[in-house]
């Protein structure tokens, strides 16, 4: 088969036209056309990006090899509505996984991979549960295995990363655009066990309820391999994991317990509800989704807060609007991973493990990028005068 007849045959597979491949690369439709019919060949650059974009790799486009089936993921977009540019993320974040689990295993042998990725022996025996109206019951659960009590989490990625699950930011657009987008995903990857996607495209609140959501997946669903979540999408594990998602951040005792407390000063207030949202570190909506559901607020109050800024009235409060606000669309580099990667990198490099030139290309970064960031953190900035003088208004 020539590479022409090969990008078509795994474009139509993909289930993308050419203008959503031409979309999703930002080139002209034309182009992607010629490359079909061999008019015009594409770059290693532009082969690398159709490689990803079409879940195969660039020696299978160019003839040099058959197809890899472990890149054959069709499982995770089965359905899957949303952009191009979405799928090609998916990809990189599929591509990146399988790269990070080749490298540990050439670093520390396979005995340093996890395998897939199984809930601790508290939350095994409710696999697969899809009922919502035992979410809340499970979410108490999993904060008890996990020792997390009964107050907000006071980092989420943080906990993530320290329960080796593998957290990646991307960037996948609005989740309310038109056909829906993608919030986030799990993947339970046969060498590395849990592994995360969020939507960086939303706000801070709104990412805190991803993960949670993609954690309930992992814990109660990790039997199905990968499930992406996505606006529009009916399978009853969503509902279930929305459920576990919003009483696992904002558990009903800790919620009761403040709210009897702001009672006295007014309650319901919309500033009020607010400053709960920020306490739970999560978003304005699902604070008062939890206030709603607990028969905290009626139908009609919620519906009233509803109508309110949450980013505005934190300008007004003095809090910090980006809390609340949807970030600016940017182009992400390192910020994708955990901090356990990066660290792990860093150590590699210095050890002569992993060239400068291997790591950047792992995590998709210009070398001078990933030097630059490896001597920050073998050498923290050096305070300056006004930092200093804090420490000499500390007692003696």
């Amino acid at each position: 088969m020539a590479l022409g007849d090969r990008l078509r045959d795994r474009r139509e597979r993909a289930g993308l036209t050419q203008g959503d491949a031409a979309r999703a690369l930002r080139l002209p439709r034309e182009l992607v056309s010629m490359w079909e019919t061999e008019a015009r060949t594409p770059g290693l650059g532009q082969l690398e990006e159709l490689a990803r974009l079409y879940r195969v790799n660039v020696a299978y486009l160019l003839g040099e090899e058959e197809l890899d089936e472990k890149r054959e993921r069709e499982v995770l977009f089965r359905g899957l509505g949303g952009s191009p540019e979405a799928r090609l993320e998916l990809e990189r974040w599929l591509n990146f996984l399988d790269g990070w689990a080749d490298l540990l295993e050439d670093l520390g042998g396979a005995e340093v991979l996890p395998g897939p990725g199984k809930p601790p022996r508290g939350l095994r025996e409710w696999a697969q549960s899809t009922d919502a109206r035992r979410a809340p019951t499970l979410a108490a659960k999993a904060r008890e295995v996990y020792g997390l009590g009964s107050g907000a989490i006071p980092d989420l990625y943080a906990f993530l990363d320290e329960q080796d699950v593998l957290v990646y930011r991307a960037v996948l657009g609005s989740i309310s655009g038109p056909g829906g987008g993608v919030s986030g995903a799990f993947y339970n990857h046969p060498e590395l066990g849990y592994c995360l996607l969020v939507n960086s495209d939303t706000t801070l609140g709104r990412q805190a309820f991803t993960l949670a959501h993609e954690f309930a997946h992992a814990l109660f669903h990790y039997p199905s391999r990968g499930l992406i979540s996505w606006k529009g999408e009916r399978d009853p594990r969503e509902k279930f994991a929305d459920v576990f998602a919003a009483h696992f951040l904002v558990p009903t005792k800790q919620l009761k317990d403040l709210v009897e407390d702001d009672r006295q000063s007014g309650w319901p207030d919309p500033y009020e509800a607010l400053q709960l949202a920020s306490y739970f570190r999560v978003s304005y909506a699902t604070l008062l989704y939890r206030l709603f559901e607990e028969k905290i607020i009626e139908g009609d109050t919620y519906e009233w807060l509803k109508g309110y800024s949450p980013s505005q009235m934190a300008f007004y409060l003095g809090m910090d609007p980006e809390e609340f606000s949807i970030p600016e669309h940017k182009t992400l580099h390192l910020e994708r991973y955990p901090v356990s990667v990066i660290e792990r990198i860093k150590r590699a490099v210095e050890a002569a493990e992993l060239t400068p030139s291997q790591a950047a290309g792992l995590l998709e970064v210009d070398i001078y990028t990933l030097q630059r960031h490896i001597k920050m953190l073998s050498n923290p900035p050096k305070a300056d005068a006004e930092e200093r003088l804090e420490f000499e208004e500390l007692p003696s």
